[in-house]
C-alpha cells in the first residue's frame, strides 16, 4: 500500500511538472509569425479597448490615492502610468491593471468550468513589455500568449467553485508572458510560473457581497507580484515546480500548449 501511495504522488507530481513544463515551452516558443492577420485585428481591438476603459477609469479615487502612495514609497523607473508620470515595472502593473478593471467593461471568457477577464492582463503585460523596451509586436505577441494560457485554464478548472478566485490563473498568464518579454528561458518561464501561482492563490470571497474596492484592484496586485515573479526567475530564483499549478491540473489538460 505504502508504495502504490508513493507511485501515485509521484504520477502526480510528475503530471503537475510536465503541465508547467508545457505552458512555459508554449509561451518560450511562440513567435510573431504565429499571429494571423484577423488574431492581430482582434488584439489591436482589445488593446485600444483595454486603453479605452483605462482612460475612463482615470478619475476614479483610487487612482489619486494609489499616487500618493507611490509618492511615499518612491521607485524611480522607466514605465509609464496611464495619464502621465513614470514608475517601476511593478507598480505601473499594479497602477495600469486597475484602471483597466476599475468601470467593470472589460471582456470576458465563458467557459463551462468558469470565466476569466482576458484584458486583466494588458496593464501588467504593458508594463513588463515597457522595462524590456519591447517592440509593439514583441508586446502583442507577449499579451497573445497570455490570453491563451489564461483562457485554456479557465475552461479546464473550476476556481470559483472550489472558493478561488479565478485571478489565480492570471498569475500563470502574466508570469510567462512576462517571462517572454524578459527574454527568459523555457526552465527559467516554468519557474516564474511556478513563483507567481504558489504565492497569489486568490479567494472567491473577493466577488462577496458587499463588494469591496478591492475586488477592481485584487487582479493588478496578481499581476504585480507575477511580474516580479519573471524578473526573481531571471537571476536565477526556482519555483516550486511539482505544486505551482495545483492537483486538479493534468499535463493532458494542457494539449496544444508548447
Amino acid at each position: 500500500m505504502v508504495q502504490q501511495a508513493t507511485q501515485l504522488v509521484s504520477h502526480q507530481q510528475e503530471e503537475a511538472h510536465s503541465a508547467v513544463e508545457r505552458i512555459a515551452a508554449f509561451a518560450a516558443a511562440a513567435r510573431a509569425q504565429q499571429l494571423k492577420a484577423h488574431v492581430r485585428q482582434l488584439f489591436k481591438r482589445n488593446i485600444l479597448d483595454s486603453l479605452g476603459c483605462a482612460i475612463a477609469a482615470l478619475p476614479g479615487r483610487p487612482f489619486h490615492a494609489l499616487r500618493d502612495q507611490f509618492e511615499e514609497y518612491r521607485a524611480p523607473g522607466r514605465c509609464t502610468l496611464i495619464g502621465g508620470g513614470k514608475t517601476s515595472v511593478d507598480q505601473a502593473a499594479l497602477f495600469n491593471s486597475g484602471l483597466t478593471r476599475y468601470l467593470d467593461l472589460m471582456d470576458s471568457y465563458m467557459s463551462p468550468a468558469g470565466l476569466c477577464h482576458p484584458s486583466e492582463n494588458f496593464g501588467a503585460v504593458l508594463a513588463a513589455a515597457e522595462q524590456a523596451e519591447a517592440s509593439g509586436e514583441e508586446f502583442m505577441l507577449a499579451l497573445a500568449v497570455s490570453y491563451e494560457i489564461q483562457c485554456r485554464f479557465t475552461a479546464v478548472v473550476p476556481m470559483m467553485v472550489k472558493g478561488f478566485n479565478h485571478a489565480t490563473h492570471l498569475a500563470m498568464s502574466v508570469a510567462a508572458a512576462s517571462g517572454k518579454l524578459f527574454g527568459l528561458s523555457a526552465e527559467q518561464i516554468a519557474n516564474a510560473i511556478s513563483i507567481a501561482t504558489a504565492d497569489n492563490v486568490s479567494l472567491a470571497c473577493i466577488h462577496a457581497e458587499p463588494v469591496s474596492q478591492w475586488k477592481g484592484f485584487s487582479p493588478g496586485l496578481t499581476g504585480m507580484r507575477a511580474v516580479y515573479a519573471a524578473s526573481m526567475a531571471k537571476r536565477g530564483f526556482t519555483g516550486p515546480r511539482a505544486k505551482g499549478i495545483g492537483a486538479d491540473v493534468r499535463a493532458s489538460d494542457c494539449r496544444g500548449l508548447g
